[in-house]
């Protein structure tokens, strides 16, 4: 069983359809969505810890997979940076991919596809005529009548009122300044040169050879982070990696899955080889919120292995015994898996 929500642009912002294939004939859907990173269920009334089942605006079952139509309630709480899973009571349950959502304006939730009013520049209101701007009146001097001659100023008589600047000012300036330039090259020449600051130290080359979570950072704001940034395959799987071991923790776990499917869903071979790895139920690695799902871990396991991934190959005849083993109990999902296995 699979599942995806994307935006449903019949009905605008805020809404969306939940596609879950291999559903079987479902007569009267109600689902159940669980967010990965604190395990509370969606209701009515926002996330809550008890469980609670929630009825589609909408359905329609075509035999091969099942579309239900979803409001506001539902696209304004998911955010594409958490996981999700969605379960159909008595069918199945698997992960919900969400995809290109369109969020509400009226909640004010705008995520990552949040979605923003178009701003259209200022018009003029009809029949309105702009009124021109004044003219400058510009003031024009009027023209003398006759034109006009300086008197010419009366001449001192001589002996009487005239000043005489005298040499002596000049030369003691002179003397002033090269006092001046002498105490500063003294100066210059007594003072202790300050002390250079020393080079920073170079960092290790371990430390640079690939990234690592910041200090004090949780693992989720790690991924998110990433994510939120150009989110760089290889960058995703070096962080991510390190999650990936015996012993880790739920949100570990989580926030590596965040980091290695956009990997995948990128290309990074290597990325489709370790998210195969949550969903195959033969996996001893922890799994955080991710639940078992045999058809996910064979789409991812193909992908990778058509990549060149040499381990891919060897995890898809594991993974073909072990259905052949649960088809063989009379497990449906099992049989239909095996059935149609290429």
């Amino acid at each position: 069983m699979r599942a995806t929500i994307t935006a449903d642009p019949s009905r605008g912002p805020g809404h969306g359809i939940i596609e879950i294939h291999d559903a079987g004939n479902v007569t009267e859907p109600v689902f159940v969505l669980r967010r990965g990173s604190d395990g509370k269920t969606l209701s009515g009334g926002g996330w809550q810890e008890s469980e609670s089942a929630l009825k589609p605006d909408a359905w329609h079952n075509d035999g091969g997979s099942l579309r239900l139509a979803v409001g506001p309630s539902v696209v304004d709480e998911m955010d594409s940076l958490d996981a999700y899973r969605i379960s159909l009571p008595g069918v199945g349950v698997c992960v919900l991919a969400l995809h290109d959502l369109v969020y509400s304006r009226i909640s004010g939730g705008q995520g990552v596809g949040g979605y923003a009013p178009p701003v259209h520049a200022a018009q003029t209101p009809p029949n309105t005529v702009a009124e021109p701007e004044a003219a400058t009146e510009e003031k024009i001097p009027p023209e003398p009548d006759e034109p006009f001659v300086p008197e010419p100023s009366p001449k001192a008589p001589e002996g009487r009122g005239e000043k005489k600047v005298g040499t002596g000012v000049p030369l003691a300036g002179a003397l002033l300044l090269l006092l001046l330039a002498g105490g500063a090259v003294l100066w210059f020449a007594l003072r202790t040169p300050e002390k250079q600051p020393l080079p920073p130290a170079p960092v290790a080359a371990q430390n640079r050879a690939a990234p690592h979570a910041p200090a004090g950072k949780s693992p989720l704001a790690t991924a998110r982070e990433q994510l939120r940034g150009d989110a760089r395959p290889e960058t995703s799987l070096a962080l991510a990696k390190p999650m990936r071991r015996e012993g880790a923790d739920a949100e570990e776990s989580d926030a590596a899955f965040l980091l290695l499917e956009d990997a995948a869903q990128k290309g990074n071979a290597e990325a489709m080889l370790l998210v195969g790895e949550f969903y195959d139920p033969l996996s001893l690695l922890p799994r955080g919120s991710i639940p078992v799902d045999m058809s996910q871990a064979k789409h991812w396991y193909d992908q990778a292995a058509r990549k060149g991934q040499a381990e891919a190959d060897k995890a898809l005849d594991a993974l073909r015994a072990h259905v052949r083993d649960k088809a063989a109990t009379g497990d449906p999902e099992s049989q239909n898996l095996l059935r149609n296995w290429k």
